[in-house]
């Protein structure tokens, strides 16, 4: 790819971006000439908890998982991310160490912008400020909803439910048609704050049911409307 073609895609990327919509062509080139990306390969950690906060990252492609560890030395997944969302913007506004680990699903595409230059964005546009407080609270909203699920619903309703939000996140929208999730049971189940075994058995009545089927790394969806209907009782 030619230097032009590599600006090119960086821009189109950079101005699809939620957290830069409604801001300048001007803004958006300067927060593009300030990203680095790099190419990472499936399991590599983009940070872990204690790291310095230095830097705000934006997936371009891929897919990565933000994780903590329970007290009793349990991962646990906070979120699954994919392309567009940005990440590890918290710790650095908090001016604190990374508490949360980020670490790649599958082979991903990665933006990243130093701490210090994303400051002087914020000076010079403080519109961008809005849109960061915004995809602040929009996770805070995710992660009180997360904890009223594992408190209020039985597994069984919590694995419907991440297979919906994962479902909707793998295509962009609501579709009735098949469609392969890419997850490990693992994953899942730390996701919903569930044992693995439980979450097997929820999927595996899923199953027998033909709502899903099993497979490496994977979950495959076959029949999309039923997981919903059956998500409403």
């Amino acid at each position: 790819m030619s230097p032009s073609t590599q600006v090119a895609s960086k821009l189109s990327f950079t101005s699809r971006l939620e957290l830069l919509q409604g801001m300048s062509q001007e803004a958006v080139h300067r927060f593009n000439a300030m990203i680095r990306r790099t190419k990472l390969r499936r399991g590599e950690w983009i940070f872990v908890p204690g790291d310095p906060a230095d830097s705000i990252y934006i997936l371009e492609n891929g897919r990565m998982k933000i994780t903590a560890l329970s007290e009793d030395g349990h991962e646990v997944v906070h979120e699954i991310l994919g392309p567009g969302e940005i990440f590890g913007h918290t710790s650095t506004i908090l001016g604190i160490a990374r508490t949360t680990s980020a670490q790649t699903l599958e082979p991903s595409l990665l933006c990243e912008i130093r701490c210090k230059d994303f400051e002087s964005l914020l000076a010079a546009y403080p519109a961008l400020s809005f849109q960061l407080l915004k995809s602040v609270g929009l996770r805070l909203k995710k992660a009180e909803a997360q904890l009223v699920n594992v408190i209020c619903n039985d597994v069984s309703h919590r694995v419907r439910e991440a297979l919906i939000d994962l479902m909707i996140k793998e295509s962009g929208t609501w579709s009735d048609r098949p469609i392969r999730i890419k997850i490990t049971q693992q994953d899942l189940a730390n996701s919903i704050g569930a044992s693995r075994q439980k979450t097997w058995a929820a999927l595996k009545e899923l199953e027998d049911s033909s709502v899903l089927r099993l497979m490496y790394r994977g979950i495959l969806v076959i029949a999309p409307h039923k997981l919903r209907n059956e998500t409403a009782l």
